[in-house]
């Protein structure tokens, strides 16, 4: 083989394998930045066949969220549906919420917006990341 065709054949494998470098790194890049794609968490105890919610792992604060409105409606926890839990950053420690009497933390708080359906009716609740913080929309 002469000098000429040597060339061409590093040349080549060094094409190839930068090729191949440039697509694995840019495929890692869209996993890495996925956190900043705002997807809604879907779940559900007891999906029906068919439907599009699933059983997903949820948020904890999701969790909190559902049990405080079982309470409130007195159903089972389990009968709630969660619909989304969407990552949502709150202007303040009442969750955007507070009330005139109220005195709330000016912070940015980050946290979620959860939507669950029980009973035919949708309800909205704000919670803080740890759901140490919720609060009832409607």
């Amino acid at each position: 083989m002469n000098q000429k065709g040597i060339f061409l054949s590093l040349f080549a494998i060094l094409l190839i394998g930068g090729a191949v470098y440039f697509i694995s790194s840019k495929d890692n890049n869209i996993l890495e930045n996925s956190d900043a794609i705002q997807m809604p968490v879907t779940s559900g105890e007891n999906p029906t066949p068919g439907s599009s919610v699933h059983d997903l792992p949820i948020e904890p604060a999701a969790v909190v969220a559902r049990q405080d409105l079982a309470t409130k409606l007195s159903v089972e926890a389990t009968s709630i549906v969660i619909m989304s839990v969407l990552p949502k950053t709150w202007n303040d420690g009442c969750l955007g919420l507070g009330k005139a009497e109220e005195s709330c933390l000016q912070a940015l708080v980050p946290g979620f917006k959860v939507e669950m359906l029980a009973k035919g009716e949708t309800y909205f609740y704000r919670t803080d990341v740890t759901g140490t913080s919720i609060r009832q929309e409607n």
